[in-house]
C-alpha cells in the first residue's frame, strides 16, 4: 500500500508538468502570433502606402523673399519692371519711388528630381496693381518627358545674366506658355502654345490658331562653357468679324551659350531673328508691348520680322561680390503701314552689384537704363536706379 500511494503522486504530478508545458508552449506561440501582427500593422502604418491608397513622396519647398526699392527720375511705364517697349513717349520727368516685394516667390516639388516629379511655383506678379499669384511653372516630368506650364524650351538658363531687375534683359528669348517637350541633354523636341500677337489697325479680327508652336533646340556644353541653338516654326493667324480667317507661316531661329574666361569672369550672349517670333521676345510679350507677331496691312495677313541679342558679363570681384552687365537691343521692322506710335527699337542696359552675405541673404544695387524708338523716330528713355535685398530657402523632406 505505502509502495502505490507515492507511484500516483508521482504519475498525477508527471501530468500536471506536462500539461503546464503545453500550455507554457501554447501561450508563447499565442505571444509571438500577436507580434507577428502588431510588427505587420507597424510595417504598414510605416510604409509609403498611406490610408488613402497614395505612396507618400519626397516633398521639397523652395523659393525666396526679395524686396526691391526703386527710383525713376522719368516715367518707366512700370513701376516694378523695366520694359523698354512700354516707356511712354515724350519727355517725361515724374520722379517715382516703389517699395515693393513682387518678385518674391514660392514653389514645391512632388517627388525626386532625378524620378517621376511635380513642380509648381508661383510669384506676386499676377497684377501690377496689387499683389496676386503669377504662376511661374505647373508641370510633370518623368524622365525625357516634360509636360504643362513653364518656361519655353527656347529659352536658355544658363545663359540669363545676372540683373536685379525682375524683367531681365528686352531681347532674351522668353515666354511661359504651355506645352509638351522631350529633351535629352543635347536635344529637345516641343509641341507649345501659339498664343501668337497680331495687331489689326481696323480692328476687325482677333488671333487664331489651328496648331501648336513647333520647336528644336540643340545644347553642347563644354569644359569652358556651353552653346544652344533653336528653331522655332509657328502658324500664326486671324479671323475676321464675318467668320473668314487668314493663316501664314513663320520660322525663326537663336542661338546662344556663355564662355568662362577665367575661374571669376564670364561671358554671356544671345542673337536671334525671323518672322512672327516677336512673342518669344521678353520686351514684345507679357507686361510688354505685344501684337508685333503680325500686322493685318491692306492686302492680308504678314508676319513681321524682328531681331535681337543681348551681351552680358559677370565677375566675381570677391568671395563673396558679384559685378555684373547686360546690354540689349531688340529691333522690329520699318514699314510705312505700320502706326507711328507702335514700337521700332528698344534697347535695355544694367550695371549691378551683388554681395552674398551669408548662402541665402544677398544684397544688391542697380543702375539700368531703357530706351524705346517708335516707329516714326519718337524717342524715350528711362534711367532707374534699384535696390534688393534676397532670402532664399530650400526644404526637403522624404
Amino acid at each position: 500500500m505505502s509502495t502505490v500511494k507515492p507511484t500516483v503522486w508521482m504519475a498525477a504530478l508527471a501530468g500536471i508538468s506536462l500539461a503546464s508545458d503545453a500550455w507554457a508552449d501554447n501561450t508563447q506561440a499565442e505571444i509571438r502570433r500577436l507580434q507577428q501582427q502588431l510588427d505587420a500593422l507597424k510595417a504598414q502604418i510605416d510604409s509609403p502606402a498611406s490610408t488613402s491608397g497614395f505612396p507618400s513622396m519626397p516633398l521639397a519647398f523652395f523659393g525666396k523673399v526679395s524686396v526691391d526699392a526703386i527710383y525713376d527720375d522719368k516715367d518707366a511705364g512700370f513701376d516694378e519692371l523695366l520694359i523698354p517697349s512700354t516707356i511712354p513717349g515724350g519727355d517725361t520727368h515724374q520722379q517715382q519711388f516703389n517699395l515693393n516685394a513682387k518678385n518674391s516667390q514660392l514653389g514645391f516639388r512632388v517627388g525626386e528630381s532625378e524620378g517621376p516629379h511635380m513642380v509648381f511655383a508661383a510669384d506676386l506678379f499676377g497684377s501690377l496693381d496689387s499683389y496676386e499669384l503669377r504662376i511661374r511653372d505647373f508641370y510633370f516630368q518623368h524622365g525625357a518627358l516634360r509636360a504643362g506650364y513653364g518656361f519655353t524650351a527656347l529659352l536658355d538658363g544658363k545663359a540669363w545674366p545676372l540683373t536685379l531687375d525682375a524683367q531681365g534683359p528686352n531681347s532674351a528669348i522668353f515666354a511661359r506658355q504651355t506645352g509638351v517637350r522631350w529633351q535629352t541633354d543635347h536635344w529637345s523636341v516641343a509641341l507649345e502654345d501659339p498664343n501668337s500677337e497680331i495687331q489689326d489697325p481696323a480692328n476687325q479680327s482677333s488671333a487664331v490658331g489651328r496648331r501648336p508652336d513647333i520647336i528644336a533646340t540643340w545644347t553642347q556644353d563644354f569644359t569652358f562653357g556651353h552653346v544652344k541653338a533653336g528653331i522655332v516654326n509657328r502658324e500664326i493667324g486671324v479671323e475676321f468679324a464675318n467668320g473668314n480667317q487668314q493663316f501664314t507661316t513663320a520660322t525663326g531661329g537663336v542661338l546662344s551659350g556663355a564662355l568662362s574666361l577665367t575661374d571669376t569672369l564670364r561671358l554671356l550672349a544671345s542673337g536671334s531673328y525671323g518672322e512672327g517670333m516677336a512673342h518669344y521676345y521678353n520686351d514684345l510679350s507679357g507686361f510688354g508691348d505685344s501684337s508685333m507677331d503680325g500686322y493685318v496691312f491692306a492686302d492680308g495677313l504678314q508676319p513681321l520680322v524682328s531681331q535681337g541679342g543681348y551681351l552680358a558679363g559677370e565677375w566675381q570681384a570677391l568671395e563673396d561680390w558679384t559685378l555684373a552687365m547686360v546690354a540689349g537691343q531688340v529691333v522690329v521692322e520699318s514699314d510705312a503701314a505700320l502706326p507711328a506710335a507702335a514700337m521700332r527699337r528698344s534697347r535695355y542696359g544694367t550695371l549691378t552689384a551683388v554681395y552674398q552675405h551669408t548662402p541665402r541673404l544677398s544684397y544688391g544695387a542697380e543702375v539700368s537704363y531703357g530706351l524705346r524708338d517708335r516707329q516714326d523716330g519718337d524717342r524715350s528713355e528711362a534711367p532707374r536706379v534699384q535696390l534688393n535685398l534676397t532670402y532664399r530657402f530650400h526644404h526637403e523632406s522624404h
